[in-house]
């Protein structure tokens, strides 16, 4: 068996695509080779090891192109409650933990005070991961006590005023916690592109990561408190290798920081499904899309993975039946896929590795465009983002409407059965931009 691949003559690139030209029966090569306008990224469907630029390292190593992790691929089933009444929520929190729950995200409905105690009663957070989204500093405060050295994730849409709360006792404590996040989820949500959403959260995580270590805090915990969150789109191979391009880009700014520790390279990633593709008319269908999207994260290696409700904002919602089978898209990857046993599965693609590099080059040139112009926080920098942003959403509308781009049960094969379902208000995207829901553009 050592002798295995010598047993097999290789092939040359002109051998290759010799026979490729062979199979399209006249039609040319080119029509390999796929365009998206959107991304303005060409994607060839076929490559050959001629073809290999970059030499990826093994998974768990620097700079985590292939995952951090080293022993499986293993994620987290994060599922999302709307904090209402602390009993009642409790019992949903429990039946999803029975259910193959092992992540909880709390959300916070208004800037109130929370029984925690009755909200997590006989819930081990220790066994679990919990991610907090807060409405004040107050409830911050308040969980951070609560939850002691349990691993725990904060969301808070301030940042700059987390780092201005002294908050640092409470990761001294817990080594577990990660206190700022960076949701780049929210641009993707606006209908920008995968590169977009990478260069905006590289310099908004640029920019706390900075602002932490000048406040006296070294770079390896520093990096350790930030996370960040990443929407998962339709583009299967592009949303594998956007995650897979973020890694190496974070791993380049926290690297020319010199940490001590290898490990401080290593982005903490939660992946998190969005409502561009989703339609309200067409459920089901919504069900298919979520796990494609699924697939394409945890193959790309994320450490959590938060697929919402599909009816998340609806008028008509059933979030006890679509939160489970939100669950059950997780459980079918590992339970039935065993996808978290295997490392990095898209590793040896050339084609992959060859997107992988082309998004990270665009998203890094994003992103020195922007340190040079006055870092994120220059409103002149956020409105040429935002615009940007815009034009791509334009594009997505664009195509929708032409059925360029088609999406059953939106754009195509209506559902025959009518379906009274209604749209509530989404909250607002990066930069208080509008969130774009395709079905409502028709």
């Amino acid at each position: 068996m050592n002798d295995l691949f010598s047993s097999f003559q290789a092939s040359s690139k002109e051998e290759w695509i010799a026979i490729l030209k062979k199979e399209l029966k006249g039609e040319s090569i080119d029509t390999l080779n796929k365009l998206n306008k959107v991304e303005e990224i060409t994607f060839p469907s076929y490559f050959h090891q001629e073809d290999q630029k970059v030499h990826f390292s093994d998974p768990g190593l620097a700079p985590y192109t292939r995952g951090i992790q080293a022993k499986n691929n293993d994620w987290t089933i994060a599922t999302a409650f709307r904090i209402s009444e602390p009993k009642e929520t409790n019992t949903e929190i429990i039946a999803a933990l029975m259910a193959g729950t092992d992540h909880l995200i709390l959300e916070a409905t208004n800037a109130d005070p929370i029984d925690f105690h009755l909200l997590l009663n006989e819930v081990g957070l220790s066994f679990i991961h919990t991610t907090f989204r807060a409405k004040s500093i107050e409830q911050v405060n308040q969980f951070l006590v609560f939850v002691k050295e349990a691993p725990a994730l904060i969301e808070y849409a301030d940042n700059d005023e987390l780092l201005k709360t002294n908050l640092k006792a409470y990761l001294d404590k817990n080594p577990n916690l990660k206190l700022y996040h960076v949701d780049a989820s929210l641009v993707q949500q606006a209908g920008g592109t995968t590169w977009q959403e990478l260069s905006i959260a590289l310099a908004e995580g640029h920019e706390i990561l900075v602002k932490q270590m000048d406040s006296g805090i070294d770079c390896d915990r520093a990096a350790a408190a930030i996370h960040f969150t990443f929407g998962i789109g339709s583009k299967y191979f592009f949303e594998l290798a956007k995650i897979r391009a973020f890694r190496t880009c974070w791993s380049q700014i926290v690297s020319a920081y010199s940490p001590k520790h290898t490990c401080s390279l290593a982005a903490t990633i939660t992946a998190r499904s969005g409502f561009l593709n989703i339609s309200l008319k067409d459920p089901y269908t919504n069900l298919l899309r979520q796990t494609t999207e699924a697939m394409s994260a945890v193959l790309g290696g994320i450490q959590h993975l938060n697929i919402q409700p599909y009816d998340w904002y609806s008028a008509n919602s059933n979030t006890p039946f679509t939160r489970r089978m939100a669950t059950n898209i997780s459980l079918l990857l590992k339970e039935e896929s065993y996808l978290q046993i295997v490392l990095d599965p898209a590793g040896g693609s050339y084609a992959l590795d060859s997107l992988t590099e082309t998004i990270a080059e665009r998203a890094w040139s994003s992103f020195q465009w922007i340190e040079r112009n006055g870092t994120i926080s220059n409103p002149e920098v956020r409105k040429a983002l935002t615009a940007e942003i815009e034009e791509k959403a334009a594009m997505r509308i664009s195509e929708i409407a032409d059925k360029t781009e088609k999406r059953i049960g939106i754009n195509i094969f209506p559902n025959p059965e009518q379906i009274a379902a209604n749209w509530i208000e989404l909250p607002s995207c990066w930069n208080n931009m509008k969130p774009l829901i395709l079905e409502q553009t028709l």
